[in-house]
């Protein structure tokens, strides 16, 4: 098992040293880590690097990253280091990255890595092209022959909507901690958009990129309303198909093991795009044996946001395509409440399903939807009348507490359980069977 008290101890062995004689507590989220960092004077060959977005590539042989720098650096590097148990490295790759764009006097830069074997642990670092190098960071690929894999979805987290970018940050952190902790070797991470609350606000997004676990497990995000103008200088994400989005960001996809996952700009309320976005994804991988898509706004809520205009007319427009292309589950956000609907298809719910003695729904018809509440505390939103969500919610809670969810994926299911971060009770679990074909 290879924790974060295990990453720490193979490359960051001063940092442990001085962190034991502090108690080994860690530090709470400081402003700015942007105003505090500066050029190093004293060591002109360190790079200062700083929200380093760490995300799953195409499939599960690559990852992805955006990083800035402080001024116009016209050339960059990620330095990918293949290590034994003990830290040594076995041996290095350089990948070029673009400057994708200046943020008030910062670079931004992109680069995907490629190669990536099963069941290893590597390093990466970022360079000028030159002799300045970052500090380095590790991540352990896991096992990927036996297609079984799980990965952990956040609701919003929106650093900055709460009592203080601060306290929204820590408690970010926390949840992120206390998932990666109780799922040690989860594949990756998604975070359901809105990761700040306000576009370019630094702060807000040093809060985001607080948790040092996103140095080392892979997350993808999604674009959501509050975070869209500035999405694209931040994120490096895969596949990006050029449809359903603006400049800050189209639909975009990546494949692990079996499963394919397609996320949908829902700032986009163009339906024929993401039908288009969807086929080309589907295409690309004929042989996912599951479909899940992932995007903000959530379609069947029960909370503030359930009647907005923009989401009905999402609804109506996209449930005919998830309907047409066997979408089988949707994981969403925007409405800072959990939802897991019934198995939907056309808008209704599906009149017979079966369920086996654990209560796992067998080969269902149609998609289940889920709304992933909120990761950091920072907001929650009033729920409607029962009227307004009952036709659909299988169960809908406002729990005004962080919850986040680990969804377990094999080759003939998908198990969905949430758990509240405060004492890692379960909230809800859903598992899907597929026998057809066996």
């Amino acid at each position: 098992m290879f924790n974060r008290n295990h990453r720490m101890k193979v490359l960051f062995a001063t940092l442990i040293i001085v962190t034991a004689m502090a108690g080994c507590a860690k530090e709470p989220y400081r402003d700015s880590a942007i105003e505090e960092s500066v050029a190093t004077k004293d060591a002109p060959h360190t790079l200062d690097v700083f929200h380093i977005a760490f995300a799953p590539g195409a499939d599960e042989t690559e990852r992805t990253f955006s990083w800035h720098t402080r001024g116009m650096n016209k050339k960059a590097v990620v330095e990918l280091s293949q290590l034994d148990e003990e830290g040594n490295v076995l041996s290095s790759e350089t990948f070029e990255a673009a400057v994708e764009g200046i943020l008030r006097g910062f670079s931004s830069h992109k680069a995907t890595i490629t190669g990536l074997e099963e069941k290893q642990l590597y390093s990466y670092r970022f360079g000028d092209g030159h002799r300045a190098w970052s500090e380095s960071y590790t991540f352990r690929t896991q096992a990927t022959e036996d297609d079984d894999f799980n990965f952990l979805f956040f609701g919003d987290p929106q650093i900055g909507a709460g009592d203080g970018t601060r306290i929204d940050a820590d408690r970010w952190d926390r949840t992120v901690t206390t998932a990666t902790e109780m799922f040690p070797d989860t594949d990756f991470l998604v975070s359901a958009g809105d990761q700040v609350n306000t576009a370019y606000n630094l702060k807000q997004y040093d809060g985001w990129f607080f948790p040092e676990e996103l140095t080392a497990f892979p997350i993808i995000p999604i674009v959501g309303n509050h975070d869209a103008a500035s999405f694209a200088e931040y994120f490096n994400v895969p596949n990006e198909t050029c449809w359903g989005g603006d400049s800050e960001g189209s639909d975009f996809y990546f494949s692990y093991e079996n499963t394919l996952f397609i996320a949908l700009n829902s700032q986009s309320g163009d339906v024929e795009e993401h039908r288009k976005a969807m086929k080309l994804a589907i295409a690309a991988n004929p042989d996912a044996v599951h479909r899940i898509v992932l995007m903000h706004k959530s379609i069947y809520s029960s909370a503030d946001h359930a009647l907005d205009e923009d989401v009905l007319a999402v609804r109506a427009g996209l449930v005919p395509a998830f309907d047409e292309l066997n979408i089988d589950a949707v994981l969403m956000g925007h409405d800072h409440v959990y939802v897991r609907t019934h198995q939907m298809k056309g808008n209704a719910v599906v009149g017979e399903t079966t369920y086996n003695e654990e209560g796992a729904a067998v080969d269902p018809n149609g998609t289940v939807y889920l709304t992933g509440n909120s990761a950091s505390g920072s907001k929650y939103y009033d729920m409607r009348e029962p009227s307004v969500y009952e036709r659909y919610a299988a169960v809908a809670l406002q729990l005004e507490e962080p919850t986040y969810m680990n969804v377990e994926v094999t080759d003939d299911s998908l198990t969905f359980t949430t758990y509240k971060v405060s004492d890692l009770s379960v909230v809800d679990e859903y598992s899907i069977i597929k026998t057809v074909g066996e």
